[in-house]
């Protein structure tokens, strides 16, 4: 299985591990699946830190490449497609973040490991929790 981590579950994963769901965590930990974190997550984290609204998060922001390596991740770029889409989504999520999780999952044929259940009203995306 190929997994794209939303951004919340690369932040619990780090800081609050208890809250990652059992499944999640066993899709995360199985050598056999691939996972992904989007160059949105990282762009989301650093700003949120940097105004001061994760302070929790100097650790991830200073080792940004060094934790995802850690966590046997690879970073998905955004491509303007993926920004395309995100933006043509018929979906009433007003987030631009997580638009172009979405988008970058569908597009990529990822599952968006996410508790988020507003993913869930979104048609054709594959979702884990």
């Amino acid at each position: 299985m190929r997994l794209l981590l939303d951004t919340h579950i690369l932040l619990w994963a780090v800081n609050e591990p208890h809250r990652v769901s059992a499944a999640a965590e066993r899709a995360v930990m199985a050598v056999e699946n691939e996972l992904f974190v989007s160059a949105i997550s990282s762009y989301e984290i650093a700003n949120k830190y940097r105004l001061g609204k994760l302070p929790q998060c100097e650790v991830i922001v200073e080792a940004w490449p060094e934790l995802i390596e850690t966590i046997g991740a690879s970073t998905m770029d955004l491509t303007s497609r993926h920004c395309y889409v995100a933006a043509r989504l018929d979906w009433q999520h007003r987030d631009p973040f997580d638009r172009m999780l979405a988008a970058q999952a569908m597009l990529e044929g990822l599952t968006l490991v996410s508790s988020d259940t507003t993913f869930s009203t979104l048609p054709g995306l594959s979702l884990l929790w």
